[in-house]
């Protein structure tokens, strides 16, 4: 985890006018532990939402007592996260504490309910207060651009008549450039396995993951294959499914 602006990426909490009200979540101190990097969040990814289905999610925060300015490290009184831009629509988050001090937990409570799909990277404006010869002074405010996406999916597409039976949902998008999101729904506990193949039969991918009961995805990565049409074949322990997507660019 970098010192600040991995930080930033991880307290993804309420902007100042969100934290006046504080979460009703609790941290959890018995699985997220600071592992010597300054500052921890658990989990590291967020889980994905869907479109109309309600999400709450909670999240721990361990802040860090220093972080790097221009290859100094300096002391943290509590660091304030201004705004966090790219948000999903419907979706809110809100802080157990306005501030954030060192060597302490935190938790944020992550709910709503998405409106839109899509991959949202988070801008997040962190300011921090830092101590300076035995007074606490404000820091530069500061921009940090992220990796950290939170992902939003399209409306469930099972067939609520079949909940008793294995389902493969349409793929998303279709054609894709990069990555594929291809889902499935199995009634019960199961492996199941993905093979992509290019028109002339030769396997150019192959995964398997273990699931429980409910709706699952794999998201492949196709950033390797040219452009033209590929099939792919979803198999679970009694049967298999077969589709075609397209490769773009």
């Amino acid at each position: 985890m970098k010192r600040f602006t991995g930080l930033a990426a991880t307290i993804i909490c309420a902007s100042v006018a969100l934290m006046e009200v504080t979460a009703q979540c609790e941290p959890d101190t018995v699985n997220c532990q600071d592992i010597g990097d300054p500052g921890q969040i658990c989990p590291r990814n967020l889980p994905d939402g869907t479109v109309d289905v309600a999400y709450d999610e909670s999240i721990t925060v361990l802040a860090p007592p220093t972080f790097d300015y221009q290859g100094t490290l300096i002391d943290v009184a509590y660091i304030i996260v201004d705004s966090v831009l790219n948000l999903p629509p419907g979706i809110g988050y809100l802080a157990s504490a306005e501030k954030f001090y060192p060597d302490s937990a935190y938790c944020i409570q992550v709910s709503g309910t998405p409106e839109e799909e899509g991959d949202y990277p988070l801008s997040i404006y962190v300011t921090p207060f830092i101590n300076y010869l035995g007074s606490i002074i404000q820091g530069p405010q500061i921009l940090d651009s992220t990796s950290v996406v939170m992902t939003v999916h399209g409306t469930s597409s099972i067939d609520p008549f079949k909940v008793d039976d294995f389902q493969v949902l349409p793929i998303y998008p279709n054609p894709f450039s990069e990555v594929a999101r291809i889902g499935f729904y199995t009634p019960f506990d199961d492996r199941i396995s993905l093979k992509v193949y290019n028109i002339l039969g030769e396997l150019m991918h192959e995964e398997t993951q273990g699931s429980p009961p409910g709706e699952h995805f794999f998201h492949f990565d196709g950033n390797e294959l040219l452009p033209g049409t590929y099939f792919y074949r979803i198999t679970n322990r009694s049967q298999f499914y077969t589709g075609k997507f397209i490769k773009s660019r």
